[in-house]
């Protein structure tokens, strides 16, 4: 989830016939819409950034950088906010579980892990802490710390999947961008870490006794086939500056599970990488089912979207089709412009997704927004897939580039069938139909407030015209996938 600290970072270091078909015309008078009509948006009490989603039944947690909102989204069209809780913490990430256990990922270092805490001045303060917060959040207006679980680089993201009915296990990615106590090349080996920190961390939490979760293992990353085995960020036009920007790292940013299929999709920095899940909940990271790494730009053209050679910057985020044959990588662009474009010397088109056949690993196909005419930065960031047996269809957050809804049905030809684009800023884009707006429209909810974060909508509610039927599901943690659908065909 999320890579919002490269966003303010950049600015240092490079100082700077089922469905409708989007056309050249005036979209119903609106040039920044197409088929999704925003209903509803409130923005957060302090102006911090408003970072993910998660969704149990009627409720929706909304993280942002001062702590969480939780909604009643009984009606989707107006929802109530039962408590703006204030626990500072970057990113401040959700996942929820029955509505009991709300989980925080932590990867700004903090005075104290408990709420109440500060950013510390210095990220690689050997007494500060960083990593994962658990609340009780039975009731919703009034919730409750119980405790926290300390990991090394902190928790950029985290991924639930659900043990059994006594545990869930938790997926913490992260990296060292910047050094941490325990983490980066001078902190790291001075407490017994790999300086490219090299491992996913995994915490287990007893449902019943959350003050007892722990860490129990440690999978270890590697990139297969990568000369280096690393990922080096100048090398996609980051300078390395020392307690700013680390060297170079060996990790992942997100993780998507399928629980029925047992399988890990994992967006590695320089590498997409697929994964089984034993039957204990641990993935074999060490034993991938196949990797995706687009090393060489067939042609050295930058911003040409015909262009077929693609270097990714990131390998950021990574989702499935609801009947699993599909794996969507996502790349955030290090550049600037819509559709973005890198500042490496290798050159290269970025920003896009990526359609990869679940089964080996080979590319289908490739996305980027086709718009013109985009003001500022826009790259792929946060989204889920509409969980229906009428098509494929991926929603998404692009940051300035506002979210959409691409139909990848075909998934060698992914058509963008909705959009909404009306002063985006937008982190997180997803499908959730618990609760459901009246009428023929699909549920769709956004967080909005990354790179202009006072000015920000925060919590955000779409209709989009789109003629399928969705699936009702009782949860939704963007990052777990729990039952097969198959396509209708």
């Amino acid at each position: 989830m999320r890579l919002l600290s490269f966003r303010a970072l950049l600015m240092v270091v490079v100082a700077f016939g089922m469905f409708a078909t989007p056309a050249a015309a005036d979209h119903d008078g609106n040039p920044d819409a197409l088929n999704i009509t925003q209903v509803f948006a409130s923005p957060n009490a302090t102006g911090a950034i408003n970072s993910d989603l998660a969704f149990w039944g009627k409720r929706a947690y909304a993280g942002n950088y001062d702590g969480f909102r939780i909604y009643d989204v009984s009606n989707p069209a107006a929802p109530v906010q039962l408590v703006d809780f204030r626990c500072h913490g970057p990113q401040n990430d959700p996942a929820v579980w029955q509505n009991k256990l709300l989980f925080l990922a932590i990867d700004r270092t903090q005075s104290k892990p408990e709420c109440g805490s500060v950013d510390t001045a210095a990220h690689d303060d050997p007494t500060g802490w960083e990593g994962v917060r658990i609340f009780d959040v039975s009731n919703p207006r009034a919730p409750e710390y119980i405790t926290s679980v300390y990991t090394d680089c902190g928790a950029h993201t985290i991924t639930l999947w659900p043990k059994n009915p006594a545990h869930v296990l938790l997926y913490v990615s992260s990296y060292p961008l910047r050094p941490g106590p325990t983490c980066g090349p001078i902190r790291g080996p001075e407490a017994g870490r790999d300086p490219l920190h090299g491992v996913i961390q995994v915490i287990d939490v007893p449902v019943k006794h959350p003050e007892k979760a722990k860490e129990i293992a440690e999978p270890p990353i590697t990139y297969p086939g990568d000369p280096d085995n690393q990922f080096i960020w100048s090398e996609h036009g980051l300078p390395f500056i020392p307690g700013q920007l680390e060297f170079a790292a060996r990790a992942c940013h997100d993780i998507g599970v399928f629980v029925e299929l047992r399988l890990a999709a994992a967006a590695c920095a320089e590498q997409g990488q697929l994964w089984r899940v034993k039957g204990n909940g641990i993935p074999d990271t060490q034993h991938p089912i196949w990797v995706y790494d687009d090393q060489v730009d067939e042609t050295g053209t930058t911003g040409d979207p015909d262009d077929p050679g693609v270097v990714v910057d990131f390998f950021h985020s990574a989702t499935f089709s609801w009947d699993g044959e599909v794996v969507n990588f996502i790349d955030e662009s290090f550049g600037f412009g819509c559709p973005p474009t890198t500042t490496a010397p290798i050159g290269g088109d970025t920003g896009r997704m990526f359609f990869l056949d679940t089964a080996t690993g080979a590319k289908l196909s490739q996305f980027a927004l086709p718009r013109e005419g985009e003001v500022g930065y826009c790259s792929a960031h946060l989204g889920n897939a509409v969980a229906t047996e009428d098509a494929r269809l991926s929603v998404n957050a692009w940051y300035n580039g506002g979210i959409n809804v691409v139909d990848f049905t075909d998934p060698t030809a992914p058509t963008e069938v909705a959009f909404w684009d009306e002063t985006s800023d937008n982190w997180s884009a997803y499908w959730y139909q618990g609760p459901s707006l009246p009428g023929p429209v699909v549920t769709l909810y956004g967080t909005d407030g990354v790179e202009a974060p006072a000015t920000g909508e925060g919590f955000q509610v779409f209709a989009a015209e789109l003629s399928v039927k969705a699936e009702r599901l009782d949860h939704m943690n963007p990052q777990t996938q729990d039952k097969v659908i198959e396509l209708d065909e």
